[in-house]
């Protein structure tokens, strides 16, 4: 899909682009066909009702962002069917989820070292460090896309943080100076 699109991204576009991301996202969490279009749809409808905030995007960050979306849905419905939490580790997004494709080759090797932490990361604290650091979301933004609390999103960014310095500096990384 070219990117002149960018400018005014509908959500017609976001629905062509992503729906089939976001339905596996959904079905990988919650195995049923139902269950699944359910969380694609309640995730649509999150993204509506933030639609400026997809503006501008290139279709990879658009992507990445339907699946966080998605992925936060679909684990609200796993936890109201399900008496257990749903295993968030296992819901890992790809690299091209998290940077776009184009510029995946110039990263430099700090950029790379976090990357890859981030990848390791549990999934609930890098989909929130990643909407707020990376597309700009304010804590009440992330709240209401991923329907938290504000103190669980404040929670999240906080051990999020400490969780990245601690591993960047077990490789010999100073993150104080």
């Amino acid at each position: 899909m070219d990117t002149e699109h960018l400018t005014e991204t509908s959500l017609e576009t976001i629905w062509n682009l992503c729906r089939d991301r976001m339905w596996r996202e959904a079905y990988k969490i919650l195995g049923s066909r139902a269950d699944s279009e359910d969380a694609v749809m309640d995730a649509i409808e999150r993204i509506a009702r933030n639609i400026r905030k997809f503006r501008h995007l290139e279709d990879g960050e658009i992507i990445a962002l339907s699946v966080i979306y998605t992925r936060h849905t679909a684990i609200d419905i796993y936890n109201r069917k399900k008496t257990g939490p749903v295993p968030v580790e296992d819901t890992d997004m790809e690299k091209a989820d998290f940077t776009d494709p184009g510029q995946a080759a110039m990263l430099e090797d700090l950029e790379e070292l976090i990357f890859r932490l981030l990848s390791e990361m549990p999934a609930a604290m890098r989909d929130v460090l990643n909407l707020h650091f990376h597309y700009g979301y304010s804590d009440r933004e992330i709240a209401e896309a991923l329907n938290l609390s504000g103190g669980t999103v404040r929670t999240r960014l906080s051990r999020g943080r400490r969780w990245l310095k601690e591993k960047l500096a077990e490789k010999g990384v100073d993150v104080y100076g």
